[in-house]
This record gives structure tokens, sequence and C-alpha cells, in this order.
């Protein structure tokens, strides 16, 4: 598994997840209104979601590892998970 840890945060109007930097605070991204917020790390084929944003004060949720899976490596990385 990769070690370098990421946040991120998944908007409520797209749908979309946007991954950043450690350095950054979740709430740098409050104004486009998340909907879920959290940690992650990206392995081979997988985007592993997880915990929450103090700063928001949103958790992460249970299909955010899907929803940035399928972002950012694909249908097929998606549907694996499954």
């Amino acid at each position: 598994m990769n070690d370098t840890k990421l946040k991120y945060v998944r908007l409520k109007a797209y749908n979309e997840i946007i991954l950043f930097p450690m350095l950054l605070e979740h709430s740098t991204f409050e104004h486009l209104n998340p909907i879920s917020a959290g940690f992650c790390y990206i392995d081979d084929c997988k985007v592993s979601c997880f915990g929450r944003s103090v700063s928001l004060n949103i958790h992460s949720m249970e299909d955010d590892t899907k929803i940035a899976t399928k972002q950012v490596f694909g249908i097929d990385a998606m549907l694996a998970l499954l």
C-alpha cells in the first residue's frame, strides 16, 4: 500500500471527489458544499477513503471509496470492488 495519506472531500453538486495534500484544511473546500470528507490512500487500483473532517464536522460515507476509485482508475476498477 502507498503510505502517502491524502485528504478528500466529496461534492454534493457533482458527486465527485477532490483529493488534496495533507497541508490543506478540509474547510478550504467548504464553499463547494461537501457532503463527506476524510482521508484516503491510493493503492494500485483502489482509492481507500476513511475517517472524518474535524474542520467541516462531517464523516466519510460508505460509498466514497467506490466513487473515488471510479474517478481515479475507471469503471473496471470500481466494479472489481463490488
